[in-house]
């Protein structure tokens, strides 16, 4: 291996630990995240398959399976399973890349790991500010190791890789397809340099792989409506939303700018498309970038619709075309779509000097930053690193609900109950308990909970939706009401203190 690679190496270890530093300073706390860990490992705990204590039995909203894959992880370890294996995809894929792009010139490998899989975009997607995972962000990874295999073209590895992409969601088929279809047009630019466009779309090949693509797409999607446990599937919402406010003003104005906000995000990926085209010796450069600009806004679409779902909802401006598991779709396709084309070009870039190079990678880098603030609300600030640096909350959380001595008992009794236990905890603390199964307010949870924390004041109203059945024990800490299921009562009293020190 190059000695690069065994550095690229080192700084996703690194990556890892940022995970987990985010992690233990509370920075992952929305439900996403503990949904994927519940319905990872449901089938080694003796319940349903895919299922979580928030939406109920998941596999029938998606097809989520590669987490499947990860469940004896964080069946184990928790969320700690899932920042591995996001770590260490993002290892091999980019040790694999960077080993491939090894062949050509370095200046072409530095601008494509230097900004667009290691800038802060790429860091943001990975970090998922406050929810820290979705199996989606392994669509990055995915993609390149997708568009390495075709570049190997070999079969198996083809057909291993395809199959890695599609079982991530059911619409990795459309991501699939577009990277698969780049290539074969990336090789026939190649192969044929001065023949017209015309002549490659009347080749069978080219219509074999999309319709096939589009079949395994038709297949996933009536996969999932044999499935849906809803009135109607999601997809369905989405175009009844759609036609609802199509003509809405409020709608085209909030939607075109949170599109604008993501156009904004590539712009990293067109200045190194634009660069790398004008030091490419090949053919007609338009086309490269033409084809590009298509995946771009077939996969834009793609999320547009998907965006629709929330249209309305007080966060959907958070979970709509920017949201790292929408966006994802869009910036995969453009590192794999690059790396295709520095892979099949290696011998046709004009060289570039060292400085240019480094001048270009620094400013891209320092472009990307303002770019995320301007696109996405939650990103963190300087103040906040700085807290997860000494190990602090965020700012935002109210200390009142973080008192040393509450957080002393919480930690116990996330280590003292089993790991099948039920939780249901107020959001500070969740967290704490990710290797136990949390329980939401949503009405959906296996099992009743075997202990609650509720916040004195409730402000947010947990009691009224308390998942216990009696009898149970109600113990009031600092800031908090412990409320136990009598069959845990001695473990739990093991990590109180006195009854003099609670208030």
């Amino acid at each position: 291996m190059q000695r690069s690679t065994y550095g690229l190496i080192l700084l996703l270890i690194g990556f890892f630990g940022i995970k987990v530093l985010r992690f233990q300073t509370l920075g992952y706390t929305f439900n996403d995240m503990y949904a994927f860990l519940q319905m990872s490992h449901s089938w080694l705990d003796g319940r349903p398959f895919m299922y979580d204590n928030i939406w109920g039995y998941h596999h029938r909203i998606h097809n989520y399976y590669t987490v499947l894959l990860w469940g004896p992880l964080t069946y184990w370890f928790g969320a700690y399973g899932l920042f591995a294996v996001q770590a260490g995809l993002l290892a091999v894929a980019y040790a694999l890349v960077n080993e491939r792009l090894g062949r050509g010139p370095a200046w072409v490998r530095y601008t494509l790991l230097g900004v667009v899989l290691l800038g802060p975009v790429a860091f943001w997607l990975n970090d998922h500010p406050s929810i820290g995972w979705h199996t989606e962000l392994t669509y990055l990874p995915a993609a390149l190791l997708f568009a390495l295999a075709l570049l190997s073209r070999q079969p198996l590895a083809i057909g291993l890789a395809g199959l890695g992409v599609v079982l991530i969601k059911e619409d990795g088929a459309i991501l699939a397809a577009l990277i698969q279809l780049g290539y074969e047009a990336l090789r026939w630019i190649r192969q044929q340099p001065g023949q017209l466009w015309l002549a490659r779309l009347k080749q069978p090949r080219l219509w074999a792989i999309a319709g096939g693509w589009v079949l395994v797409f038709g297949l996933g999607m009536v996969w999932l409506r044999l499935k849906n446990s809803a009135p109607e599937p999601r997809l369905q919402q989405a175009m009844a939303l759609l036609t609802a406010n199509i003509g809405e003003r409020a709608f085209w104005k909030q939607m075109l700018g949170l599109l604008g906000r993501s156009l904004l995000l590539l712009l990293p990926v067109l200045a190194i498309l634009v660069l790398w085209l004008q030091q490419w010796r090949g053919h007609r450069p338009w086309a490269v970038l033409v084809l590009w600009l298509v995946g771009v806004a077939v996969l834009t679409a793609l999320n547009f619709v998907q965006s629709v779902l929330y249209f309305g909802q007080p966060l959907f401006y958070l979970v709509s075309l920017t949201w790292p598991p929408r966006f994802v779709l869009v910036w995969g396709f453009s590192a794999a779509y690059l790396l295709l084309l520095a892979g099949l070009f290696t011998d046709q870039w004009q060289p570039l000097s060292a400085r240019t190079t480094a001048l270009t990678v620094v400013v891209l880098l320092l472009v990307q930053v303002p770019l995320l603030y301007i696109a996405r609300p939650d990103i963190p600030d300087a103040r906040d690193w700085l807290g997860v640096v000494r190990g602090q909350p965020a700012r935002y959380m109210d200390r009142t609900l973080l008192q040393p001595d509450d957080l002393t008992v919480v930690g116990c009794l996330a280590d003292a109950l089993p790991r099948h236990a039920s939780v249901f905890v107020y959001d500070f603390l969740v967290p704490y308990f990710h290797r136990q199964y949390g329980i939401w307010p949503t009405g959906r949870q296996y099992e009743p909970a075997d202990i609650a924390l509720i916040p004195r004041p409730d402000t947010p109203g947990l009691r009224k939706a308390l998942p216990m059945k009696p009898p149970y024990d109600v113990i009031h800490l600092r800031a908090y009401d412990l409320y136990v299921a009598t069959r845990y009562r001695t473990q739990v009293q093991t990590c109180l203190p006195p009854p003099a020190d609670r208030r």
